[in-house]
């Protein structure tokens, strides 16, 4: 998960050193879009992606029973694609951070979704034979 984690923000942080490089040599007058920023570099996985999403996704698109017409690419997707390339890859990658931030600072806690299975307790100090604290000081220890 953290392999993961760590190629998004550093997929999302060159997105914004792209983004901004355009905004400053491209002559046009304000941000560039998301949209307008992908078609540039790879317009054809653009296109495919729309027909991907539109026709197996979508779940309008996918099941002709429902009778409605496909909603995920054109109000929601392109909703994102028409948004500020630059202040959105920063927003998403100071969001991607504070996210590991946040996740980090519960893991130094101790408290894990399972509870603590590592044979220690939350000061990190081992357990006794019977699974728990050795003494009641070890509480003082853990609010530290």
């Amino acid at each position: 998960m953290r392999l993961i984690g760590s190629t998004f923000r550093l997929f999302f942080g060159l997105m914004v050193l792209v983004a901004v490089y355009t905004d400053l040599t491209d002559g046009r007058a304000g941000f560039t879009d998301v949209g307008y920023l992908w078609f540039e570099l790879a317009p054809s996985s653009l296109q495919i992606s729309e027909a991907i999403i539109s026709r197996y996704v979508d779940p309008c698109g996918l099941f002709i029973s429902l009778d409605c017409a496909p909603f995920l690419w054109h109000p929601v997707i392109s909703f994102f694609l028409l948004l500020p390339a630059a202040p959105f890859f920063i927003g998403v990658t100071a969001l991607l951070i504070l996210w590991r931030k946040y996740r980090e600072g519960r893991g130094q806690n101790g408290s894990k979704p399972n509870g603590n299975r590592t044979g220690k307790n939350r000061a990190g100090k081992n357990r006794t034979s019977t699974g728990k604290h050795a003494s009641p000081a070890s509480f003082d220890d853990m609010r530290d």
